[in-house]
């Protein structure tokens, strides 16, 4: 306003009755008009906007009984600040249709029902600073929370169960951390059986405990899909995941826990795959990540996971369980399938009905490793679950029964000869000492088995293998 105006104005208060002193309405302008008869004060301006208290958070709160209503601008937090019932609050000023509210207080919330914040699912929640809903909990109700620090923006509650939950909706979250501070809250209780819905726990989210121990990170059951990224965890206990789960990714997160376990599936889990990639578990003792009895896995995989001061690292399976596979994990083989039997002095002959006939190797070998294969006499059964290239080793010993005798062996897939290559020694004399070698590669999926087989190539007397060593690697 020029000092002009201010001028006139104050001009015209002195040249007017005292009637108009006391107007009911009062206008400011630069044309004089009237002032709206529903305003109190009319305020009209194409060049100039209205500017009202600006202050720090210390000031305002230095505001001694602010009225209801009472407006201030936060310079600490560049917010518009409207005194409630429940106390100083940040006043949404956007459009009618964006779907962003801001939260720095319990008051910027939907009141509490029962313990529940019931949150509008067409709406994403920013935080800002550290809001304390205690004693109640989020019922995120498919509504997406996000901060702009997890270091300093967040959430938090002594509420019994989870502070955040959600049932049969999609759920997102980024760079918002939990407080559980109680020794019964969890951070998250999420839970779909639809079978249908996404829970993303994308980068940022923290669970953290401020001297209070609490259940930890909390439960996840069910979802299409679950996605754990880039979070810090610090805090008793680590993730229990259960339900009928599609997917469950974990990857770059960094898991430090006191008393119970990093990443936990549950008994009740049913589970497509697990993708557990570069985490970093680091605490003394506990457990790193655990499989309980009951579960049914089809695939998993663990790929670059750092463990340190783990005590134990894997639990409830290992690098050779069925669907898994593992590389490059600290302190964990990586999965490789092998296996190694032979027999010494074997006193059981083998048969030929007739020249040029292939009869398996008869005797009892001993199983001196197996992983991935299981083994019965003269044979191994592939049982992992993705498709290998096993890299095959048979050596035989005997002596011939006859003279002018001749011999061949080969390997059989699943009790059919495999034609090439196979290994020929010959002829031989009465009693002589021989020993023939074979070296190949097989394509083996599940359930495939290998054996060692025999041919003679000149007569039908029966032979005797006393020795054999027999074996497979990936």
């Amino acid at each position: 306003m020029t000092s002009s105006l201010i001028l006139r104005i104050a001009l015209g208060f002195l040249l007017f009755p005292s009637s108009f002193l006391f107007a009911q309405n009062v206008s400011i302008n630069a044309n004089g008009d009237l002032p709206d008869p529903n305003a109190i004060l009319d305020i009209s301006s194409t060049t100039s906007g209205l500017l009202i208290p600006r202050m720090t958070t210390v000031q305002r709160d230095a505001i001694d009984a602010p009225p209801i209503g009472l407006q201030v601008f936060n310079l600490t937090t560049n917010s518009l600040d409207i005194y409630k019932s429940t106390g100083w609050g940040s006043a949404t000023i956007v459009a009618s249709t964006t779907n962003l509210v801001y939260v720095s207080s319990l008051a910027d919330l939907p009141a509490p029902s029962g313990n529940a914040i019931l949150l509008d699912a067409t709406k994403m929640y920013i935080f800002s600073g550290f809001v304390n809903i205690s004693p109640n909990y989020l019922n995120l109700n498919g509504a997406g929370l996000r901060g702009n620090d997890p270091g300093k923006d967040g959430v938090m509650s002594t509420v019994a169960g989870g502070v955040l939950r959600s049932t049969n909706v999609s759920v997102f979250i980024e760079n918002l951390a939990v407080i559980p501070a109680s020794g019964s809250t969890k951070a998250y209780d999420f839970a779909d059986v639809t079978g249908a819905q996404f829970c993303n726990l994308f980068s940022g989210c923290s669970v953290v405990e401020i001297g209070i121990p609490s259940l930890g990170v909390g439960q996840i059951s069910g979802f299409k899909a679950i996605t754990v990224e880039k979070n810090y965890w610090n805090c008793q206990d680590g993730i229990k995941v259960t339900g009928n789960v599609g997917k469950f990714v974990a990857l770059l997160n960094y898991i430090t826990i006191s008393a119970g376990i990093g990443i936990e599936f549950l008994s009740g889990l049913t589970i497509n795959d697990i993708d557990l990639s570069n985490n970093y578990f680091v605490y003394p003792g506990q457990t790193g990540v655990k499989v309980n009895a009951g579960s049914s896995i089809s695939n998993g995989r663990m790929t670059t996971n750092m463990f340190r001061d783990v005590t134990t690292l894997l639990s409830g399976f290992d690098s050779y369980s069925f669907g898994w596979q593992m590389q490059q994990n600290t302190g964990i083989p990586n999965t490789r399938s092998f296996a190694y039997a032979y027999m010494n002095g074997n006193a059981t002959a083998t048969t030929f009905p007739a020249t040029g006939t292939y009869r398996k190797i008869l005797g009892t070998t001993t199983l001196i490793s197996g992983q991935k294969f299981s083994a019965s006499n003269n044979r191994f059964t592939y049982i992992g679950k993705e498709n290998i290239t096993g890299r095959v080793f048979a050596t035989i010993g005997a002596k011939a029964p006859g003279n002018s005798t001749d011999y061949t062996i080969a390997i059989a897939k699943n009790g059919v000869v495999i034609a090439s290559p196979s290994s020929s020694l010959g002829p031989l004399s009465n009693n002589q000492g021989f020993q023939i070698i074979l070296e190949m590669e097989v394509e083996l999926s599940t359930n495939d088995y290998i054996e060692v087989f025999i041919r003679s190539n000149a007569g039908t007397l029966p032979m005797t293998i006393t020795d054999l060593q027999f074996r497979v690697s990936e």
